[in-house]
């Protein structure tokens, strides 16, 4: 079989196993564009189905479309939040006359749609916070979204998860605003009508100033009740847990399947007694149609690791053959998920000034109080920096390993024939897991330059692979730690 190879902006692989997985794009349908002058398809390609978007055939000045989308994706493809569609290529494609933009496809329904099925309060007013977070962090990449609308907010079938789509990027971010007094009144959230009617009359000015607005305003009237359902839902879920432990005492093949909390590949584990919970998350890989399980319950990572197990891939650093949270050389097992500067490895999502002061200046973390491979593995072991990343890419041969069997990620060769293996382990936000088996994002301790609590990591998925990926200090991302020769 002839290899063949796909170049991205930052990098290269080289893709196996083609007979299994098609290549280019097939099943091709329309799927409606509410961008003016554009047109969008769903097709698959690698298993997994992907949306395109182009110039539309009619379009009557397409020069200037297709220059308007090349900024389009400049500026959407910085964006990496859950609540947003990920947008991971611009390529030339059969489908369209020129380059057309690839972002991942959203099985899912408008908001408008998803409102006719009469959601209960709670489920809204999670939506609507999950629309102000996605904004809030687009707003402070400097990227407006200016096409705001129960059309362009998809939820999803599977969790009910708000993301949003179709950004136009042409305009001010009191566009935004404005429309964000629409889509509460579509949640027909009644408590908020003030702060929507301050949104529509340029009164709030800034995403900011609406998360102010509800938390400190007309939300009164229903924080009691939404406090009330988390201390419940918490309480639930300690209940769970504790008869779930004891489930496992009882169960010792089970129990022994699940010897540290992680993310575990369906080869290594069985996965017919596994439910899913707030700390238990189970994925298909549209990869590889593997099962992925993510079970955690907040401890801290195993170690320390012995140096023995670091291999020389010939750069200027030895890099470990898995993951922080793995206590072995298994690359079924995935490890877990840690914030930038949580040197205990327990928090899911609190205020960044927790972990980082606000008047302490950024810097590079590796190696030092502030690094949590620092303190668990002990010895040398530290996060790798992103120049160290930036090595690793330019230098090694990236291979994707998409065969049935094995977890779907990357080989990576060295200079000399020594290889390691980064799996697809996806990233979690608050509560939550995200993308399993389908990206994955792995800290740098180097801060990013020119963003404030932010640092370098490396995205990976079936398509691109980008060294320069920003993402906030509170999200939680797979490391990969090194050692010094």
């Amino acid at each position: 079989m002839q290899d063949e190879y796909y170049s991205s902006g930052s990098g290269f692989y080289e893709e196996s196993d083609a007979s299994n997985l098609n290549a280019s794009f097939t099943d091709v349908s329309d799927v409606p564009c509410s961008l003016d002058g554009y047109s969008s398809k769903r097709a698959r390609r690698y298993g997994q189905w992907w949306t395109l978007t182009g110039v539309a055939p009619d379009c009557q000045h397409p020069a200037d479309a297709q220059r308007r989308l090349r900024q389009l994706y400049a500026q959407v493809v910085t964006l990496n939040h859950p609540n947003i569609t990920r947008t991971v290529a611009m390529t030339q494609t059969p489908l369209f006359d020129d380059e057309c933009v690839i972002e991942e496809y959203i099985d899912g329904m408008t908001l408008g749609e998803f409102i006719q099925s009469r959601p209960d309060e709670a489920t809204c007013h999670r939506l609507l916070e999950q629309v102000i977070d996605a904004l809030q962090y687009s707003h402070h990449k400097g990227v407006t979204h200016c096409n705001l609308s129960q059309a362009s907010v998809i939820v999803t079938h599977q969790d009910n998860i708000a993301k949003l789509v179709a950004f136009r990027c042409e305009g001010d971010p009191s566009a935004d605003i404005s429309a964000l007094g629409d889509i509460i009144d579509v949640l027909r959230l009644q408590s908020l009508n003030s702060v929507a009617n301050a949104c529509r009359n340029g009164k709030i000015t800034t995403i900011d100033g609406v998360k102010k607005a509800i938390t400190g305003g007309d939300s009164r009237k229903w924080l009691p009740k939404a406090a009330f359902l988390l201390i419940i839902a918490m309480l639930a879920a300690v209940a769970f847990w504790m008869g779930h432990n004891v489930t496992m005492q009882r169960d010792n093949q089970f129990a022994d399947s699940l010897p540290l909390p992680g993310i575990y590949f369906s080869d290594t584990v069985s996965l017919s007694a596994m439910k899913e919970t707030d700390s238990a998350s189970l994925f298909h890989s549209t990869l590889t149609g593997a099962s992925i399980y993510y079970y955690n319950i907040e401890l801290n990572p195993p170690g320390p690791i012995s140096e023995d197990v670091a291999i020389d891939l010939g750069l200027s650093v030895r890099w470990a053959p898995f993951n922080l949270g793995c206590d072995d050389a298994d690359v079924n097992q995935f490890g877990s998920f840690y914030m930038w500067c949580d040197t205990l490895g327990v928090g899911r999502f609190a205020p960044v000034d927790k972990y980082w002061p606000s008047d302490s200046p950024m810097m590079d973390i590796s190696g030092t109080q502030h690094d949590i491979v620092h303190r668990v593995w002990g010895g040398g072991w530290r996060m790798p920096t992103y120049e160290e990343w930036k090595e690793l890419l330019f230098k090694s041969k990236w291979t994707l390993l998409k065969q049935h069997g094995i977890p779907p990620g990357y080989k990576v060769r060295g200079p000399n024939g020594a290889e390691i293996f980064l799996p697809l382990a996806g990233y979690r936000l608050r509560y939550r897991a995200h993308d399993l088996g389908i990206i994955g994002h792995y800290w740098s301790s180097t801060p990013a330059d020119g963003f404030d609590r932010q640092a370098y990591s490396i995205y990976i998925d079936t398509v691109l692979v980008n060294i320069d990926d920003v993402m906030p200090l509170t999200h939680c991302l797979s490391i990969r730690p090194v050692l010094d020769k």
